[in-house]
């Protein structure tokens, strides 16, 4: 992780639209001067091919090269994230510098190889150092998406890990239930469909009697009664109507999400003191 200095630690989230570009700048200049881009898409400190400036402007809304010269109008939230989206896709870490001879003979020094992997993970660590401190807080992940940290004090509920349960009816719908809630364009129609989803993760382990081994029937019963009560799963003129949804969709989803951990680790956790006692008895 990349050292956090003195301001950084004591006013956090305290970057300004221009602070981020300033900020995105200097990212793609300490890459690119490292040769960087060079392996994925030819950028070195001496130019940019046109190919790499045509297949971002096919890829994004507008065109970010020359990255260091942005205009007024040309520095938006949007075009900031893209183009370090765009560039994190495009980066590699040059390998040996070495002498290369070519099918005729002729002899150059370059680099023999890059490694994409190694890349990534340096160039999302510095990104990650500085994202963190604009506005509420974003991340890169290693998959390309920059998304919302989560408030203060909840993240940690949102990056503890989804643990292996059942792959198609419970982690990945977890899953993308989180990434979905992390979107910075969220919603309140998507926030409602990533409760849902966490909704419907509790129903399949309602019905196939996972559920009931670890709550009882009341609390069982009141997971439903708030996705219901609050209009997440029907549509019932009896529902709660009168509240701000924007306020209690997020204690609703960080409930859910928080419930899911609280569950199924103690369903993991059953299961292998059932095996344990299993063992103990063969022998």
């Amino acid at each position: 992780m990349a050292r956090r200095y003195y301001s950084a630690r004591n006013q956090p989230q305290s970057l300004t639209l221009d602070e981020l570009y300033w900020k995105l700048r200097n990212l793609y200049l300490l890459f690119n001067e490292q040769d960087y881009f060079k392996g994925r898409a030819g950028i070195t400190s001496s130019g940019t091919p046109n190919r790499i400036k045509h297949e971002a402007a096919v890829a994004l809304n507008f065109q970010p090269f020359p990255i260091t010269k942005w205009t007024e109008s040309d520095i938006t939230e949007d075009h900031v994230f893209d183009a370090i989206e765009f560039l994190y896709d495009h980066v590699s870490k040059p390998g040996e510098w070495s002498q290369i001879a070519d099918e005729s003979g002729f002899t150059y020094n370059d680099w023999t190889e890059y490694d994409d992997e190694a890349g990534t993970a340096e160039f999302r660590e510095k990104a990650n150092a500085f994202l963190c401190d604009y506005e509420p807080g974003y991340e890169l992940t290693d998959d390309g998406a920059i998304l919302a940290l989560g408030a203060d004090g909840l993240q940690h509920i949102l990056d503890a890990e989804v643990l292996p349960f059942d792959e198609s009816n419970v982690d990945s719908k977890v899953r993308d239930a989180i990434k979905k809630w992390r979107n910075r364009h969220l919603d309140l129609a998507e926030k409602r469909k990533a409760i849902r989803e966490l909704a419907d993760v509790f129903e399949w382990l309602k019905k196939t009697q996972k559920l009931q081994r670890v709550l009882d029937r009341k609390d069982e019963s009141t997971l439903f009664e708030i996705a219901n009560n609050f209009a997440i799963r029907h549509h019932d003129p009896k529902q709660k109507s009168n509240y701000d949804q924007n306020i209690w969709y997020s204690w609703i989803f960080h409930f859910y999400l928080a419930t899911y951990h609280a569950v199924i680790r103690s369903l993991i956790k059953l299961e292998r003191t059932k095996k344990l006692a299993t063992k103990a008895r063969s022998r």
